[in-house]
């Protein structure tokens, strides 16, 4: 029998050629859809090298559509952009039953009472980091909050503490992030050695690296008889399927991957944003140290559940998720006969919510490119409405593990350092590798600490 013909989209294309749509996306994407949805209206469609046309939607009935969907109807595309980073074994790229068991394994670590456990970690590291700094220093915030969520995750995911051996892990995952660039990401028939130097064979070094330094992390943990980690990679070895089976190294390697590179690098783009509005706004920057100055003074004190329980806080870090979602878009691929925004999607044709244009979506944001944290103080939106870490079955693992992060970081820095922006100029949004960050630096001058000496522990 033989299969019948994908539906044709009745929709205008781009004119662009294929290139050049592809480009579009890996330099600015969030302009790029604002374009197409300016001329061609929402759904509209795009081509991309290797994964073909995809018909998008940036409207919050889109969102609602795509995120009710199981995952019998839909999956990752066929050829994601990210496998070369993350790992064919990656949860974010498998489907069906696979995904919907492994997700049940890794779950746990990240909810409740595990990942409470972590705010010590959070806030700890926030605070070294703050007192190495000195007055009249330039810091850059990218930097920084790097090195913050950097050590955070390899705490967390690994349980790698002393300074030789998170050193190696932090190089090697830098690098590997910083080979995998946006052309390599959009654009797969740049992904071929060109010799020793080329950027494939860069990213393929820097790839294998990190991937023997995780497979050396978990044959040490096999050999040990230690029970009291709480690590979430010895959880993860620990844990098991219905048939008493668990994730193989292999399997663990790619998840440690997913884990440890989007934990990380997400947050540090989200909060060097964040800090960027708030350092840039003096009302938003003096009510928010107001608020957490309340909180040090409070019976409790700084605790990071206290910080991250802030409505004030919540509000700036879901203002700047908001306006810098941690992805431009959520992409699938249909596994069955659907409809999309009044369009018929066959089966191995794809659809996608672009995240920035559903978070500055007219009908639902006045004045919608205006940082204002008052937003989510006045109104809750509903989850096809906001939507930084995706939605549905296959939203983000990591995202409450993310969002306390955010604000425990930022709540403990504002209150630590007085920083000054240095230029006010929103910088220009651009496609990193697996985030949007801003173009330019993000620089912030570091004050003097008030003689009262904020920057000190929490209270037990």
């Amino acid at each position: 029998m033989s299969t019948p013909a994908p539906a044709r989209w009745a929709l205008p294309r781009a004119r662009r050629p294929l290139l050049a749509q592809a480009l579009g996306m890996a330099i600015d994407p969030e302009g790029f859809f604002a374009a197409c949805a300016a001329k061609r209206g929402d759904p509209f469609v795009v081509t991309l090298p290797s994964v073909g046309e995809v018909l998008v939607s940036g409207h919050p009935d889109g969102a609602r559509e795509l995120f009710s969907l199981d995952g019998d109807q839909v999956e990752p595309l066929e050829v994601n952009p990210v496998e070369p980073l993350l790992g064919s074994h990656s949860l974010l790229l498998l489907s069906g039953k696979r995904h919907r068991r492994e997700r049940r394994l890794m779950t746990p670590p990240f909810h409740g009472d595990r990942m409470r456990t972590y705010g010590a970690i959070i806030r700890d590291r926030t605070l070294e980091l703050a007192r190495s700094w000195r007055p009249g220093q330039r810091i850059v915030a990218q930097t920084a909050m790097r090195a913050v969520t950097l050590d955070v995750i390899l705490r967390a995911v690994l349980g790698v503490e002393g300074d030789a051996r998170s050193e190696r892990f932090r190089a090697g995952i830098a690098e590997m992030l910083d080979a995998y660039t946006p052309p390599l990401l959009i654009v797969p028939a740049l992904r071929r050695s060109l010799g020793p130097f080329g950027p494939w064979a860069r990213f393929a070094r820097a790839r294998e690296a990190i991937c023997a330094l995780f497979l050396a992390e978990i044959g040490e943990r096999r050999r040990e008889s230690r029970t009291d980690r709480v690590d979430i990679l010895s959880l993860l070895m620990a844990a098991r399927y219905d048939d008493g089976g668990g994730l193989s190294d292999a399997e663990l390697v790619d998840e440690l991957r997913t884990l440890v590179v989007g934990g990380h690098d997400t947050t540090t783009t989200a909060l060097s944003w964040a800090l960027f509005h708030v350092h840039r706004d003096p009302a938003v920057l003096e009510r928010l140290r107001a608020e957490v100055r309340a909180l040090r003074d409070s019976p409790g004190g700084l605790t990071p559940e206290a910080l991250a329980e802030l409505p004030f806080l919540g509000a700036v870090c879901n203002e700047s998720l908001r306006l810098h979602p941690v992805v431009p878009i959520v992409p699938r691929r249909a596994r069955r006969a659907l409809t999309f925004r009044g369009q018929p999607v066959s089966v191995g044709q794809n659809v996608a919510v672009a995240t920035t244009l559903l978070h500055t979506n007219p009908e639902v944001w006045g004045d919608a490119h205006r940082f204002d944290p008052d937003r989510f103080l006045g109104r809750k939106y509903s989850p096809f409405e906001y939507a930084p870490f995706g939605g549905g079955a296959r939203r983000c693992i990591g995202a409450a593990f993310g969002s306390f992060q955010m604000r425990v970081v930022l709540g403990s820095l504002v209150d630590a350092m007085p920083l000054t922006l240095v230029n006010r100029k929103s910088p220009a949004r651009v496609l990193m590798n697996i985030t949007m960050g801003p173009r330019e630096a993000i620089e912030l001058d570091v004050g003097r600490v008030a003689s009262r000496g904020s920057a000190r522990p929490a209270r037990a």
